[in-house]
This record gives structure tokens, sequence and C-alpha cells, in this order.
């Protein structure tokens, strides 16, 4: 490329999902000339395999899953329901496209220059495209976000990704997920939902770094009473594809199981490997782009945020560590940086598993056994009040972790909550806790009856100040 003319610009992002949008709009507004490039589709993994697709789908899923209550609310026909999966695939990829062309108006809107192709770096300040453009910036972001990743193990490459199941034009009858984390839950879920006989396996526990008790009360039973086959502690070595079509997961035991597909959520790497980052001597550690509490890489001038640098996976945080950076950068906040305590998230389960600050075990591990105090409130959903069967409810069970501190409060610390309604719930509650609420403050709340909200401030509540 040596006779391609080189743009100048003040910022160059790599990546158009999020995380990249967010810094490069911001950057725009502040009146600086931006570049972004991306190599697959505007949106990122967000719009386009994530977030926003799957959501459609457990949206569907709850549906699917209530509806078998509503015949002992007294409406008919429910038994008849048939899913017709092609044209929900039309619906949700239509509104997936509709949210792609709604990212390429606000770029235009925000005059900033879109590149398509594989970004690599030819300097610190430079950085080509595949399709042979040649861009340079004082300031440059990466925002590659992560890429599934293929199973290490013989047949891995059998498996399908997280990313191919919104590709799918027909659901398999039967499918096995391997992997315990959010993916591999909320999508095994989702399969059996839809009428996909699903078998869950996971080679240690399920949702490790979610506070264990939710788990085993809730989440499990659940499972079981919607059908699954939901089995933790259960290492798998191998899959291969048998003469009838099925695949088989070989397990460690010397078992196996069979099915139409196999689904292999095992994580999300760092996309940086077409970056050529040597050509800019920025640093990678433990396989992901390191960075420091300003998001800045070891190299000045280029800076990394979302999944590349793998802090904290998810869009909300990316949106954030790019608005800040470019504010930090271009408009004169220099001490400007993400705080990431009590960043509250929701896995989109059945029911769905809210979190924000220490579950009790990482709080007795921080603060001692004796200076901690989980209050708990585990209950049936009104929702579920006409079912006629014990089969057909679903339980809640709600936590509340306080710090017991010097002065006698009792600092809320965490609130850890699966149940029906938790994801629409956990973003007042993460507001209270950033804001430094005590369970005092919980308690002379009035509640808001009937709602299962209202639980949290009628856990043991104490009304003497």
């Amino acid at each position: 490329m040596e006779n391609v003319e080189k743009k100048p610009y003040d910022l160059i992002v790599i990546g158009a999902g999020s995380g990249g949008m967010g810094c490069g709009r911001r950057a725009a507004l502040l009146g600086k000339k931006v570049a972004m490039i991306e190599n697959r589709v505007i949106g990122g993994t967000c719009v386009n395999v994530g977030c926003v697709p799957k959501k459609v789908m457990f949206n569907l899923a709850n549906f699917l899953e209530e509806c078998h209550l509503m015949k002992d609310y007294g409406v008919q026909g429910t038994d008849d329901l048939k899913l017709d999966f092609p044209h929900f695939k039309k619906q949700r990829d239509g509104y997936v496209l509709r949210l792609n062309g709604i990212y390429k108006n606000n770029l235009a809107k925000s005059e900033i220059d879109y590149y398509t192709g594989t970004a690599s770096f030819a300097g610190p300040k430079e950085v080509e495209t595949s399709e042979g453009a040649r861009l340079t910036a004082d300031h440059i972001m990466i925002a590659s976000g992560s890429s599934p990743l293929t199973p290490p193990f013989p047949g891995g490459e059998l498996c399908w990704n997280s990313d191919d199941v919104f590709t799918m034009a027909e659901l398999p009858k039967s499918m096995v997920v391997l992997g315990g984390g959010y993916i591999g839950i909320e999508m095994a879920q989702i399969m059996q939902a839809f009428g996909v006989e699903t078998t869950l396996l996971t080679r240690n526990k399920f949702l490790s770094h979610v506070d264990q008790e939710l788990i085993e009360t809730v989440l499990l039973p659940n499972m079981k009473k919607l059908g699954m086959d939901a089995r933790k502690g259960t290492p798998f070595e191998s899959v291969e594809k048998l003469e009838n079509g099925m695949f088989r997961v070989n397990l460690k035991d010397g078992g196996h199981v069979d099915a139409e597909r196999v689904l292999a959520a095992l994580g999300r790497p760092p996309n940086f490997e077409p970056l050529k980052l040597d050509n800019a001597g920025v640093k990678v550690e433990a396989g992901a782009i390191a960075v420091d509490e300003f998001q800045n890489t070891n190299v000045p001038g280029i800076y990394a945020i979302g999944d590349v640098t793998n802090q904290v996976t998810l869009t909300p945080v990316a949106i954030r560590q790019g608005r800040i950076v470019a504010e930090r950068v271009f408009n004169g906040q220099t001490d400007l940086k993400v705080c990431y305590d009590n960043i509250a998230t929701i896995i989109f389960s059945h029911p769905p598993i809210g979190s924000v600050g220490y579950s009790e075990e990482d709080a007795v591990a921080k603060f001692g056994q004796d200076n901690v105090k989980a209050y708990k409130s585990k209950f049936i959903n009104m929702f579920f009040s006409p079912a006629m069967t014990q089969e057909k409810k679903q339980d809640s069970l709600f936590k509340v972790i306080c710090h017991k501190e010097e002065d006698g409060k009792e600092r809320v610390v965490g609130c850890h909550c699966i149940g029906k309604g938790i994801d629409e719930m956990m973003q007042g509650i993460s507001i209270a806790i950033t804001m430094g609420a005590t369970k005092q403050d919980f308690d002379n709340s009035v509640a808001i009856h009937p709602t299962a909200s209202e639980e949290f401030v009628l856990m043991d509540a104490n009304f003497i100040q």
C-alpha cells in the first residue's frame, strides 16, 4: 500500500459495535474528525448475534412457557400451540436489519467516515484496511470485540457456536449444550422452551460467578420442571458425527449423549489477531489487550475498550468506556474513568437472575463471616397463583447482602436474585446500592403491593431508626 494516499483523522475507531459507536459518536459530537472500520456487520455482537436477537428469543420462550399456565387461568386452546420458527426468524432478523440501518444513519448524522474491511496497524498512528484504505490519527480506539471459541477437544469443529444459533432456519429436534456460563444457560433454556429436547452439560458448576444458592434452590429445580436434562460436574471429552447423522458427545466417565446438534458455549475470546498489534507495539496480557484504569494501552494514543480487553464484558460497560475515553481525550476531562463497582447485570435464564455487588460468598471472603448479614425472601410470584400443579410454579429467591459497619449501620453491598420480573427491578436496586443505601433505607421504604419488588423492603424490616 505504499502509493495509497493516507487520510488523516483525529480518531480512528476499529470496530462498529456498541463500544466503538459510543466512542466515535461522542468524539464527533465534540467536533472531531472520526473514521470507523468494521470487518463484519455494523452494530457488533450485541445487535447481530448477542443481546438483541437473544432477548427477542427469550421473550418468545417466556411466552411459550407461560401459555401452558393460561389453561389454569381459564384460557382455552393453549394445548394446540405451534411455533412457526421460520416466521419468527424472519421477524427477528427484520428487527436486527432495522437496527443496522439505524446505526448507519447515526454514523451519517455524526459525519463519521465508515470503512469496511479488516483493520491492521501499520504503525502506532497508522491503520490499513483489507479493502485498501490507509488512515492516520493521533488517537486510535480498539473496539474489535470478541468471537466464539472453537472447542479445543476432538470434534470441536463439528459444534455450533452461539453465532450459529442465529443462522439456523429450522429447529433441531434435540440439542446438547456445552458450557455453564450465561450463554449456555440462556440458549439451553430457550431451546427447551422452543420444543427442542435439550441436555445441558458443564464440567464444573453452573454460573460460577453467581450466588450459588440461587442456582441450587431455584434455577436447577426449575430446569427440571421444564423438562431439561441439566448436568453439572459432567466433563465432556470429544464430539463425533454418527452414521445416522446424529452427533455424539463423549463424556469423561465413559458415557455419551446423542443429539441432532451440539452447541458449544465455552467462551468468547477477544478479537485482536488480525490487528497486527506488534506493528504498533501494543501489549497483550492473559489473552487480551492490556489497558490501565483509563483504557490506555501501553502505547500513547492507543486505547482499548469492551470485550477485547476482557474486563467486564457487558454492552453498557463498553458504551460507557467509549464515551468516557472520548470525553477525557477530546473534552479535557482528564481524570474521568469508569467505576467498575456495583455494575448490575441480568442473566436471561428462566426465571431471570439479577445481580449487583457482592454475592454472599464474596462478601464473607471480603469482610469476614461475622461482618456480613444476608437477608432472604423465598416466595412464589403471584403470577403463578392459579397454577393447579406445583410443576407449573416458579420459586423466586431475593437476597440482600449487608456489611455491618463500625457505626452499627448495615450497608447494602450486594443484591442477588432470581425470579420473574427481576430483570426490570435491578436497575433501581443498583442505583440504591451505588448511592450507599443501608438496610434501614430499604426498611424505611413503603412497599408497593401486590408486587414481587416489595420483598426488598419487607425482609425482616426494622422500623426503628
